[in-house]
């Protein structure tokens, strides 16, 4: 079962006329800014996390006002709490383990999905589902492949747990019952508070980390989880978790873009995989009704 458009969003046509998966590809590709932003910030990183929050939850706050502060059922608040373990955890892995590491680890939520909705609501995935996640799994696996290493363990064990946290994410926020808007809201008000005892240690507010942070809550995190919810409404969860494989290959690119660093010739092997997968994906035909 698959959530309801929001009132607000069954009222705004030209979101109904674009397919769902396309505000999944642009949300992942804002979300991909968060390596080359977060470089111009030297705050900790769980301040970071915390302060690009609050402005994110005022973006959410300005589109959807008093509909956000209503009480909200046990998966709505689920979902906003798995989106705070998401983002929290991702950025104390990125401390802990390797930048690679900690994206790579992430993106086992394919995976974990396929179990948790055969498990919950037994909900099997299609074969096109399937093979279209071993093949991005294998360009993933080669992206990576030059700069996977052991790491920290801790670090890495709490990446793993991003990964099932932003699995949930997913699953939560197509269910019927689930209220994306404040779902999504509930996760960037907790991430502010939980990360707010470190964003009050911080003494560094010149005017490139303020810009910076300021840029990464309102579209990196912000406009890009208002487009997350309006796809993931009309979108299969696994098919959603397979398009925001778009974020750890776009990332380098920003870079290039930016700085000039050039990714090898693996990754850009592994990121034309994944993008053929996801195409592959999204263009299956549909039986014309009879």
């Amino acid at each position: 079962t698959r959530c309801m458009p929001a009132p607000e969003m069954q009222r705004t046509s030209w979101t109904a006329r674009i397919p769902g998966p396309l505000f999944i590809v642009t949300a992942a590709l804002l979300w991909s800014m968060a390596g080359l932003l977060i470089k111009y910030i030297s705050w900790h990183p769980i301040a970071i996390a915390s302060g690009r929050s609050f402005f994110a939850a005022l973006v959410f706050v300005a589109a959807y006002r008093k509909r956000l502060f209503r009480k909200p059922n046990w998966t709505t608040f689920l979902s906003g709490i798995a989106l705070m373990l998401t983002q929290t955890g991702f950025v104390i892995a990125n401390k802990l383990t390797t930048a690679a590491n900690a994206i790579m680890l992430q993106y086992i939520s394919p995976f974990v999905i396929v179990i948790l909705a055969a498990l919950l609501y037994r909900e099997r995935p299609t074969r096109r589902e399937v093979i279209a996640l071993l093949v991005a799994s294998a360009g993933i696996a080669l992206f990576f492949f030059d700069d996977l290493t052991p790491g920290n363990l801790l670090g890495n064990l709490i990446a793993i747990g991003t990964g099932l946290t932003f699995a949930v994410v997913f699953l939560l926020n197509n269910r019927s019952e689930c209220d994306t808007p404040v779902a999504l809201f509930i996760g960037q008000a907790s991430t502010f508070l939980v990360g707010l005892p470190f964003l009050a240690q911080t003494t560094d507010f010149t005017i490139q980390p303020v810009l910076a942070l300021v840029f990464l809550g309102i579209f990196q995190l912000g406009l890009a989880y208002l487009l997350f919810g309006i796809g993931i409404q009309r979108t299969k969860p696994l098919t959603g978790s397979l398009l925001a494989m778009v974020e750890p290959i776009a990332n380098p690119l920003w870079v290039f873009l930016v700085l000039g660093e050039k990714p090898g010739l693996k990754a850009a092997l592994g990121a034309a995989i994944i993008l053929l997968a996801v195409i592959w994906l999204t263009t299956e035909k549909k039986p014309v009704a009879t």
